[in-house]
């Protein structure tokens, strides 16, 4: 790609019509020479933005047209349903051209989407010392640390110089990463790293310094790097290690670790110390947006994104288990309800009023589930402060169900004249809102106890368990009002 091509134009509401119909005009008038230009002149990840405007005729003249490299890092930004359609339509070689531009995370990444026969084809044809690297990040589940890391990084034995440091990264760049002939075996099996196809010599931030078992110690800055004198040693200006993680830590405890220490990489290195691999800062961001997102749609009792890249089945496949659920739980609650039959015949209007009572609370609910889920997923909840929480959350509905519980009570009266009503009314909003605040808070801290998502305290368990509390308080408070006046 010349530096032409490198100068991306951003993606905005403002180009996109105009954008799409550029690309659409030039593919179909198959004005290839004007279309390349075009296509090179945007980011790769607005391209990948763009991609669900075309269709498939124009998505294949478009992937003719993109070089290895930019189709490479194309191919990283789309989602996974979008990246095996157009896997399908190519063969194994148009694949492995486009995936050897990539570090070896990606690489990874992608070929957990593939088949076991296309996935073996491809390794074979990488440098054995690369398939290796590959295959280490392969064996490791989706959602952890060992999945998320690349093996493309720089390592020296503590006493290299500064002048050899910088001597390596050159001479990588010149000869695309090959290994050194020469030097310690520490720093040979380092340089290994960077070897073959996928280097990123211009994405290294760090330099990792290693003893001669390949056990981490410590990292020097690249600002670093420039400002020492060349004769100094890596082991005289590196930071020593102290943040590292373990290959099968949980991505989300990746995440809050960049979080918390403000992080551009992070080494990983398995029981011995011995460094495997880093994470980058560019792939906890990809993280963070996952785990945001299935927080959310858990919230909402949906199990997938991305609707426009989903079959109307597929999508209602996903939902239909949890409104299953939901209709169970509500079955549940409509149970508790016909105990107290005799009282709704003889008061008509505690019917309507009971729908008020069960809106409110559910809403006070999600309020407190939302803030106490979100709380535990940037880990401001622990067991030193899980009381406080808890209580906090009963306070606030608790006043916020009063305040409205008087609102609703003097509603009622206007309309009805009867106080009493009102005053059940009141009695029954204090305490659904109670039961809100204490569910909402307590439900995500149990599930998260015993490892289970704590978004899955929403809607069927959570909004069900109060509305059943809700009605039996109000419907009883009314039937203990009509046994000791014999009216309302």
């Amino acid at each position: 790609m010349n530096s032409a091509e490198k100068k991306f134009h951003r993606l905005t509401k403002e180009n996109y019509t105009r954008l799409v119909s550029l690309i659409q005009r030039l593919a179909s008038g198959r004005r290839f020479v004007f279309l390349k230009r075009a296509l090179h002149a945007l980011h790769p990840t607005s391209l990948a933005l763009l991609w669900d405007s075309f269709d498939e005729s124009e998505r294949e003249i478009i992937l003719s047209q993109l070089a290895s490299e930019y189709a490479a890092e194309f191919l990283t930004e789309l989602g996974s349903d979008e990246r095996t359609a157009i896997f399908r339509s190519k063969d194994t070689a148009w694949i492995f051209d486009r995936l050897e531009e990539l570090e070896t995370d990606d690489i990874a990444g992608i070929l957990r989407d593939l088949s076991p026969r296309d996935t073996n084809f491809i390794l074979r044809r990488f440098d054995k010392n690369y398939t290796g690297k590959i295959q280490e990040i392969l064996k490791y589940p989706e959602g952890s640390a060992g999945a998320l890391m690349t093996s493309d990084f720089l390592a020296v034995s503590r006493q290299a110089t500064v002048k050899s440091i910088v001597s390596q990264f050159q001479k990588m760049a010149k000869q695309g990463a090959r290994i050194p002939k020469k030097g310690s075996k520490a720093e040979a099996a380092a340089a290994a790293n960077l070897a073959s196809r996928g280097s990123k010599i211009e994405d290294l931030q760090f330099t990792f310094v290693v003893d001669r078992d390949n056990k981490f110690l410590g990292y020097i800055p690249l600002r670093k790097l420039i400002l020492e004198k060349s004769s100094r040693k890596a082991q005289e200006i590196m930071q020593p290690a102290q943040v590292m993680v373990r290959p099968n830590e949980d991505q989300e405890t990746v995440a809050q670790i960049f979080k918390d220490y403000n992080l551009l990489s992070l080494p990983v290195v398995d029981s011995r110390g011995i460094l495997l691999g880093q994470i980058t800062v560019d792939d906890v961001v990809d993280v963070l947006e996952e785990e945001a997102t299935e927080d959310i749609l858990r919230l909402g009792g949906v199990t997938q994104d991305a609707p426009h890249a989903q079959s109307l089945a597929s999508m209602a496949r996903g939902r239909l288990p949890w409104l299953a659920i939901n209709l169970g739980t509500q079955v549940l609650a409509a149970w508790v309800v016909t105990f107290f039959d005799d009282t709704l015949s003889k008061v008509i209007l505690l019917a309507p009023l009971m729908t008020v009572i069960g809106g409110q609370g559910g809403n006070a609910t999600m309020q407190s589930v939302t803030v106490v889920v979100r709380s535990l997923a940037l880990g401001q909840v622990n067991s030193q402060n899980a009381a406080r929480v808890i209580l906090k959350e009963i306070g606030v509905c608790s006043l916020n169900g009063t305040l409205i519980g008087i609102a609703a009570a003097g509603v009622v009266f206007a309309y009805t004249q009867k106080i009493l009503l009102a005053g059940c009314i009141l009695v029954g909003m204090m305490c659904n809102t109670f039961v809100a605040g204490a569910v909402g808070a307590m439900l995500p801290l149990g599930l998260k106890a015993i490892k289970i998502d704590p978004a899955l305290a929403s809607g069927p368990i959570a909004t069900t368990f109060t509305d059943i509390c809700g009605f039996t308080v109000f419907l009883g408070v009314a039937t203990m009002v009509l046994h000791r006046f014999g009216t309302m």
